[in-house]
């Protein structure tokens, strides 16, 4: 669960190099529609929706409510989109992560529960919980 925290950690900090660093060479990745819904792959692909987002200027900082493993090589973070301290919209980051890193990534703007009653999640699987809002 601290490789979530790392990912939003270098999110929230503007960390490029943080972010792939906890993201294999192959990624998949599936953003939210606030972040560029563009589907990218690997590490260029990441690297190119990095710089797009940078051109845009349309960062958000991302606040974390719970982390939950729902399988062992799936982790969901449930939190929280901020635009200038103010809550824009529930966010979900579903990752499956194999040999320590994250291999694929799908961001929803919709909450855990939402999440649960479309079986994405096991709302019984083990998870962390308590408010952390963004830096």
């Amino acid at each position: 669960m601290a490789l979530a925290e790392r990912y939003v950690g270098a999110y929230n900090d503007r960390d490029l190099q943080a972010m792939l660093d906890v993201l294999d060479e192959s990624i998949v990745s599936h953003p939210s529609r606030l972040a560029g819904a563009t589907d990218h792959e690997g590490h260029d692909g990441v690297r190119a929706w990095w710089k797009a987002m940078e051109e845009r200027g349309n960062w958000y900082r991302v606040g974390i409510r719970e982390i939950r493993q729902p399988d062992p090589d799936r982790v969901a973070i449930l939190g929280d989109i901020y635009a200038d301290d103010q809550r824009v919209s529930p966010w979900c980051l579903i990752m499956r992560v194999r040999d320590g890193l994250i291999v694929e990534s799908h961001s929803y703007l919709s909450d855990a529960d939402l999440l649960d009653r479309l079986g994405l999640m096991d709302p019984e699987a083990s998870s962390t919980e308590g408010e952390r809002l963004p830096r």
